[in-house]
């Protein structure tokens, strides 16, 4: 993943006068985004959280196996955000994944009831900020159709779906296995 972004860096950089205002903007997120990845595997990961307390069994997997899927998602999202400026929902999606991001990190210390913050939290809180200064300036200088939200919403979603079952297909999770776990910890942590 960072290969790639250096990729795209340098390729920015070399062309910064001619990209437009949305290509800066979703580079700015790209940026934070790798940043946030290795600040999360410094601190353990946030998948490992979700991997313990959802009973999930990753001691067979090779390492950096489920993280694979994550790194073709990311990649895939920001290379087309990137290639296709002019198709705005693909770099709304970005955006929404940087908040997103920052919710996540932000919900998992409560859910898990850390003393601390998330791995990651930081740079996520950091992300998310970035993502709501970039649609602001966006909004700002862009006049685009609202219905680019939804089509932002739907490919974001849509993506992390997919993302999600390969994951889980590569951990043997079945649907059910995963349903059993996910209601065992609610039951659990929230009571009835």
């Amino acid at each position: 993943m960072t290969l790639v972004f250096v990729g795209w860096a340098v390729w920015a950089a070399c062309n910064w006068a001619e990209l437009a205002l949305v290509q800066k903007l979703v580079m700015g997120m790209y940026a934070w985004l790798i940043v946030h990845e290795y600040e999360e595997g410094y601190k353990g990961r946030f998948f490992a959280l979700f991997a313990q307390v959802f009973h999930f069994d990753v001691a067979a997997l090779l390492p950096g196996l489920t993280h694979i899927a994550q790194a073709v998602y990311i990649t895939a999202m920001f290379s087309l955000a990137l290639i296709f400026p002019d198709v705005l929902w693909l770099s709304l999606a970005t955006f929404i994944l940087g908040i997103f991001e920052g919710f996540v990190h932000n919900m998992g210390i409560f859910i898990f009831r850390l003393r601390g913050v998330s791995p990651g939290w930081y740079t996520a809180v950091l992300m998310a900020a970035y993502a709501i200064w970039a649609l602001v300036v966006l909004n700002r200088n862009i006049d685009y159709a609202g219905i680019q939200w939804l089509w932002a919403a739907l490919y974001f979603v849509a993506g992390f779906a997919c993302l999600e079952v390969s994951v889980q297909k590569a951990l043997g999770n079945t649907l059910e296995h995963i349903k059993t776990s996910v209601m065992a910890f609610a039951k659990q942590r929230f009571g009835k």
